[in-house]
């Protein structure tokens, strides 16, 4: 893992399996040290590699760690070259990394997998690669209670498994800006009860 990465706290909650609050909140609290970077054309706080394998590890440790011990190991873990030690150690403790990082990089290359599902349209909006059925827009019908089965019947050349990675990649890259309709077309013309008068204007608009 490159360490000049940088997760924002949507990326860094897909990683730690934990809720973007749950990770913006550690970025208020410290002592991971956030620092503004320019994404999709805002602004948004990011942390570095080491400090994403901080947060994992004293998730997995939380119980074992006090506070201050938690910040002597924040630090000796800045000081200390991760991708040769086994142990880091700061005053009488010591921690074993090696299984830590090694979770860290799967769920990394998880995150980056999730990047060769999606292309994006001349526009700059990301669709699901070789489809141009938007990414937002499946993961707000999800959001919008719509089920996977649903989601299947109103757009047949979707997978599940496609279906699954527009919502994780949704989650990691939130969208910016004005969101997505909750519900498809035709979902909305079926609750409302119009599927027929749907079938009588596509015929009457058909070619004689």
């Amino acid at each position: 893992m490159a360490e000049t990465e940088q997760f924002t706290a949507a990326q860094a909650a897909f990683v730690l399996c934990e809720p973007v609050r749950a990770v913006k909140r550690a970025f208020d609290t410290g002592p991971v040290r956030p620092a503004l970077i320019r994404r999709s054309g805002i602004q948004v706080r990011a942390i570095a590699w080491r400090d994403l394998v901080y947060l994992y590890a004293a998730r997995t440790l939380r119980d074992e760690l006090t506070p201050k011990a938690r910040a002597d190991f924040y630090e000796a873990l800045q000081r200390t070259t991760i991708e040769r030690e086994r142990e880091v150690r700061f005053g009488r403790f010591s921690v074993v990394v090696s299984d830590l990082i090694q979770d860290v990089e799967r769920r990394t290359a998880e995150l980056a997998k999730l990047a060769d599902r999606v292309e994006f349209r001349a526009d700059g909006e990301p669709v699901l690669r070789g489809t141009d059925i938007e990414v937002y827009r499946i993961a707000a019908l999800l959001a919008g209670g719509m089920s996977v089965e649903d989601i299947e019947t109103d757009y047949p050349s979707l997978s599940r498994d496609a279906i699954e990675a527009a919502k994780a990649y949704a989650d990691a890259h939130p969208k910016p800006g004005r969101p997505y309709p909750k519900t498809t077309a035709k979902r909305a013309l079926r609750d409302a009860g119009l599927e027929a008068l749907d079938e009588v204007l596509g015929n009457a608009n058909a070619p004689e």
